[in-house]
């Protein structure tokens, strides 16, 4: 992955300023940034067997996990696999999803991941309630679950009471940064994603941080001058979720103390007929992250002769992709807008591995820079304590 800074009005020295604050090198640390703790080759051998066990039983795997416990498995699946429908994702409480997921599947044939840190989370309680009580009908809980949360946590006694597998989240890992646990490993390994090159994508973003020191220095920078909205664009209809996990990572670790960079979610091209008129000629209030894929396993060419556009002839789809992204950043530039863009080689394990550790990365040193704590989400926990009373009959007026 390449990344390149189309900045308007900071360099690479005014980066370089900004990070001696502090040396951001001091914060790759276990203490610092936990989730550098990559799994060892017995962790791996562990999640490895659970998931070959569960395909004994199962061609299929329902991922019920909310927010940090599905979105980062739930990005590479789809930027990688594409096609692939052997995992399935249940991470709302939206009745509509549970219902039309669960009538979709082969029971027999389907295995089930709870995975939440505390055990407690009340929407992937309820859903699992629902499954564990239809298995239990069936008579099918046999070999067919998996729970994945803290050590101690009700997770880990249910999964004794059903002679289920369970596995740990590292304490000090947050559930946003958890993707590289048996959080996100699990469900890609149960999918044959190449774990190793995976885990090697975020090794060399761990070795080589400089460029994701750079962007938080440049959205620091940016901010502090009033473009408190971060934007990232990828031109890939298969990175949609990605945009959805780098949303909840920097909205929840940035969003605090009445600080915090909104992220706003785009895609290239449909967004270009929605929101690009603002990111052009609306207010500058904006830093924009634009990602460009340069191979497709699949790529057509236009035919000979075109309608409309003569000008496309034997044009390759990617070539017309190509055009309309390049047309994008030269808008903006013209405009003056500050832009990082990343050229990705292709949708694989490894640039999806490097991508998700270099924002992990980036969020931290941002956060360092705005003088917060990039761990824990306390404003979250009042709805989520709240809702809880409503379902008690303890709830007030609000």
């Amino acid at each position: 992955m390449k990344v390149f800074f189309d900045d308007s009005g900071f360099s690479f020295s005014d980066y370089e300023s900004t990070l001696e604050k502090f040396k951001p090198n001091s914060l790759l640390t276990k203490k610092e940034m936990p989730f550098l703790e990559l799994p060892k080759e017995e962790e791996l051998l562990k999640i490895s067997v659970v998931s070959d066990n569960l395909r004994e039983k199962a061609d299929t795997l329902v991922v019920v996990g909310m927010g940090g416990s599905s979105r980062g498995a739930k990005a590479v699946h789809q930027a990688v696999g594409r096609e692939r429908g052997n995992l399935l994702f249940i991470d709302n409480i939206d009745p509509n999803l549970i219902d039309e997921t669960l009538k979709k599947i082969d029971w027999k044939r389907t295995a089930f991941a709870f995975i939440s840190k505390s055990g407690r989370t009340l929407e992937t309680v309820t859903a699992m309630n629902v499954i564990i009580e239809e298995l239990k009908r069936r008579n099918l809980t046999k070999g067919r679950l998996v729970f994945v949360g803290d050590r101690g946590n009700s997770f880990e006694e249910i999964s004794r009471e059903f002679d289920a597998p369970f596995l740990e989240i590292p304490k000090e890992v947050g559930g946003r940064f958890s993707v590289f646990t048996a959080v996100g490993l699990l469900p890609l390994m149960f999918a044959s994603y190449d774990i190793v090159k995976f885990l090697d994508g975020a090794y060399d973003s761990i070795n080589a941080p400089i460029s994701a020191f750079y962007l938080a220095a440049s959205k620091y920078l940016h901010y502090q001058k009033g473009r408190n909205i971060s934007v990232v664009m990828p031109y890939s209809s298969y990175m949609s979720e990605f945009t959805e996990w780098y949303a909840q990572l920097w909205a929840e670790s940035l969003g605090k103390l009445g600080k915090g960079q909104t992220p706003l979610k785009a895609i290239g091209t449909s967004s270009q007929h929605s929101i690009l008129q603002l990111f052009i000629d609306g207010p500058d209030d904006k830093f924009y992250q634009l990602f460009f894929v340069n191979s497709y396993p699949v790529d057509l060419e236009l035919p000979e002769k075109t309608y409309v556009l003569p000008y496309l002839s034997k044009k390759k789809i990617s070539e017309v992709m190509r055009a309309e992204f390049e047309g994008t950043l030269f808008a903006l530039k013209r405009s003056k807008r500050p832009i990082v863009r990343f050229e990705l080689s292709s949708l694989s394990e490894y640039q999806m591995g490097y991508l998700l550790m270099f924002y992990m990365i980036s969020v931290v040193v941002m956060a360092k820079l705005l003088g917060i704590n990039p761990y824990g989400q306390p404003a979250v926990e009042i709805g989520k304590k709240y809702a809880s009373e409503i379902l008690m009959g303890r709830g007030g007026d609000v």
